[in-house]
């Protein structure tokens, strides 16, 4: 069921779109607006894991990175294509967070980031530019979500658990790409105001630990994100380079942009 409080924002949003359109805009500028549109958000960890069976959340009301990433791409998909529909940034959400746009339960949704972006970039939605700017390819297990199945209440049901570490196994054979941040003076200049842009990490069993949108600030590059240590949707105070070198553990980034937009998801 949906918030009526969600339809209210989406109207909003629509609506302050419509008066900043440009005739010679790119997805990426009207994604960057909708990632300008939440700041003050506030930010909620796991609103997507309600008890009960799997099924399509719609909230626009509180995001943690990875959703607000991801509702920003749904909505500027949406306006790229010169709908406005609620129902079809719904349309459009689950084909972004569902492989292949199918609910099939807990393993269907695209958990892992590097699953999310190559799911995208096969369905058009998405163009994963990392190794076009210089990327390094590398290989990683993962296993994060099963090694520690205890922060996952569906895991606990043992076919559940076999189902997503299929997919991890799977997830990793397949080579990714980063850009080191100990680069970043090769690679930073490549980056577009909207991309999105994800914080790889050397914890063990995990691909990305953050998602934000690039956001050009006096020439110097910021994450627009939601931020747990904010406690809301912001604009990063430090530029790209002092965030990636704020922790040893973030090794670097990839890049993304807004490709064509997808199709309606499968039923």
């Amino acid at each position: 069921m949906v918030n009526h409080k969600d339809k209210e924002i989406f109207q909003s949003f629509v609506r302050a779109d419509r008066q900043e359109q440009a005739d010679t805009e790119t997805p990426g500028d009207i994604f960057l607006r909708a990632g300008r549109y939440f700041i003050g958000a506030p930010y909620e960890s796991k609103t997507l894991d309600p008890s009960g069976p799997e099924g399509l959340i719609i909230n626009l009301r509180a995001f943690d990175c990875f959703t607000m990433v991801e509702n920003c791409c749904a909505l500027a998909i949406m306006r790229q294509a010169g709908k406005d529909r609620f129902t079809d940034y719904v349309s459009i959400l689950q084909s972004l967070r569902y492989r292949d746009g199918i609910i099939s339960g807990y393993p269907s949704r695209l958990h892992y980031f590097s699953d999310w972006l190559h799911n995208n970039e096969t369905g058009g939605a998405i163009r994963n530019v990392t190794q076009a700017l210089g990327g390094k390819s590398f290989r990683k297990i993962l296993n994060f979500m099963t090694t520690h199945s205890e922060l996952y209440p569906p895991l606990q049901e043992p076919a559940t658990c076999r189902q997503m570490i299929a997919i991890e196994r799977r997830l990793s054979e397949i080579p990714c790409h980063l850009l080191a941040k100990g680069e970043i003076s090769r690679w930073e200049e490549g980056i577009e105001d909207g991309d999105i842009l994800a914080i790889t990490t050397d914890q063990e069993g995990l691909d990305v630990c953050h998602v934000g949108i690039a956001a050009l600030l006096d020439g110097q590059l910021h994450l627009i994100h939601a931020s747990q240590k904010a406690g809301q949707v912001t604009i990063s105070p430090e530029t790209l380079v002092d965030y990636l070198h704020q922790s040893p553990h973030r090794t670097g980034i990839m890049a993304a942009r807004l490709g064509l937009p997808h199709g309606s998801p499968k039923q």
